[in-house]
């Protein structure tokens, strides 16, 4: 059984596994609390696997995703899924544990998982064999790989992210076997609006154009500055402390304020989907989760600096 770390433990782990660890200082009393309380949860929702929860390599797997702004730290976490994420992290490991992990996620998804392969199956690919198929994919890896479960980070709902998962997992097999034979509704589902590599999984597929324009418009109606100041630390790549320098403030200042224009992008990102998909309350938090959880990504791609664009 993993030893269960204490806060500053896991604060630690965090602090090693994330891509701007000096910012854990400003956030380390509560960040100890909310790891702890995340590792509890994950044990609590899943008493039966709670011996081989890892609380380290839990923390390890969200440091890796983690946003680089200490003040967007926090927000994440409050959108992740511990169980869930406990729940792949043990069946995709070596412990004892993993076969009982495996069975309990395929009993929970068993029905997002059939419908998957109903919907995939053919002539040259029954029903049954999608389904070990995609059962290999997810708990088996070739050596020096993971398995593909093993890349669910806990941000939004693991059924939404096995569904996607599966479509990628049938699309692609279906091109590797006849590329004549591709089905326009899998390219349907899989089709992403400009910019392309959000991860907007639990989306219903007819709303990914109305989703793709609300991001697209969001960028549009920022102020100059705030457009300007994200395509400097995200397109150009300078760091807080350079943009610091460069705008002859001080480096928490700096963070702030591209804090403060990234959050301005995401609320008005969210209320022009809210607006326009009229989404129950439940389903726009995921939406928003999900496109919080990559946001980093995306930002190249949605930002433009356009003539007369000033330095803020």
């Amino acid at each position: 059984m993993p030893e269960v770390a204490t806060g500053p433990e896991l604060a630690q782990a965090f602090a090693a596994a994330w891509s701007a660890p000096a910012g854990v200082a400003s956030v380390a009393g509560e960040l100890a609390v909310r790891l702890v309380a995340m590792c509890e949860t994950a044990r609590r929702e899943l008493p039966e696997l709670a011996d081989a929860i890892d609380d380290r390599a839990l923390v390890t797997v969200l440091a890796r995703r983690a946003p680089e702004q200490a003040a967007a730290v926090v927000p994440y976490l409050e959108r992740c899924h511990p169980g869930e994420l406990a729940l792949a992290q043990v069946a995709t490991s070596s412990r004892p544990l993993a076969p009982l992990a495996i069975a309990r996620l395929e009993r929970e998804h068993r029905g997002v998982i059939d419908a998957m392969c109903w919907r995939f199956a053919s002539p040259a690919h029954s029903v049954a064999d999608l389904r070990q198929i995609l059962r290999e994919k997810l708990f088996v890896a070739p050596p020096g790989e993971r398995p593909r479960l093993a890349e669910y980070a806990g941000q939004g709902q693991l059924a939404s992210w096995l569904r996607i998962t599966a479509v990628r997992i049938f699309v692609d097999l279906g091109r590797r076997k006849d590329r004549a034979r591709e089905a326009p509704a899998a390219d349907a589902e899989l089709a992403m609006p400009d910019p392309g590599d959000l991860s907007l999984e639990v989306i219903k597929a007819e709303y990914r154009a109305a989703v793709g324009q609300a991001m697209r418009d969001a960028a549009a109606a920022l102020p100059a500055a705030d457009r300007h100041l994200l395509h400097q630390h995200f397109v150009a790549g300078l760091s807080i402390d350079q943009l610091g320098v460069a705008l002859g403030i001080h480096r928490a200042t700096a963070a702030r304020r591209v804090a403060r224009a990234r959050e301005a992008l995401v609320g008005a990102t969210r209320a022009l989907i809210a607006t326009r998909l009229r989404l129950a309350d439940g389903e726009l938090d995921e939406v928003i989760g999900m496109v919080m959880s990559r946001l980093d990504v995306s930002i190249p791609r949605l930002l433009e600096v356009r003539d007369g664009d000033a330095a803020p």
